[in-house]
Formats: structure tokens, sequence, C-alpha cells
């Protein structure tokens, strides 16, 4: 069989204008940035609400804070 050269022949089809898209993971610990006061928050996640881009988080001190989603950080 005889070899052939296929380089450059081919379209790779990737759309480089698409963005990655962020869904947090519930359950994973998470900074975020207080939506009312402006403070740091570190906590779990436990809801996030896409119509107004908000996420609850709750504290080690076991209280319920609301965050902006789009502030949110992983904690490694």
């Amino acid at each position: 069989m005889a070899e052939q050269n296929i380089k450059g022949k081919w379209k790779v089809l990737i759309n480089k204008k698409d963005t990655k898209t962020f869904s947090p993971m519930v359950g994973a610990v998470y900074l975020g940035i207080d939506k009312f006061f402006g403070n740091e928050v570190t906590g779990i996640l436990l809801e996030v609400y896409n119509e107004n881009d908000e996420a609850i988080i709750r504290t080690k001190e076991n209280k319920l804070i609301s965050v902006d989603k789009n502030t949110l950080k992983i904690v490694a």
C-alpha cells in the first residue's frame, strides 16, 4: 500500500470563539464575595441561581450567605 501525505489537508473543526462555561459544583468549597456587604466568604456551595447570578454558601460557623456567582473561586 502506498503512503499518503495528508498533512494540511484536513480542517480542524474547532470554533475558537467559543468560551468555556462555568458551572459551580455543589458541595465543593468556594471563596466568594458577599452580595450585600462585599466581604470575602469561604464555605461549601449549597445552591446556585442562574436567574440573578446568585449562589448560597454555608460558612464554617453554619451561616448561610448569598454571594455573587461571578466571584466564585474554588479553594484547593
